[in-house]
């Protein structure tokens, strides 16, 4: 994983703890983060599937 978006990652895991899972925001920086990380394994497990290096969230 980038450096970049895995040290962004581990920073909003970091809140998420801080935060604690009754805080408003709690869920909604979850979802964020879980959704990075699956859309990044997403992307990865197709470029070793010899899948095209465009990227499919570019709108």
């Amino acid at each position: 994983m980038d450096n970049h978006i895995r040290d962004l990652l581990v920073r909003a895991e970091e809140e998420m703890i801080f935060l604690g899972p009754d805080h408003p925001t709690y869920e909604l920086l979850a979802g964020l983060v879980a959704a990075v990380r699956d859309a990044w394994q997403e992307g990865y497990a197709r470029g070793r599937r010899g899948g095209s290096n465009d990227n499919p969230y570019r709108g």
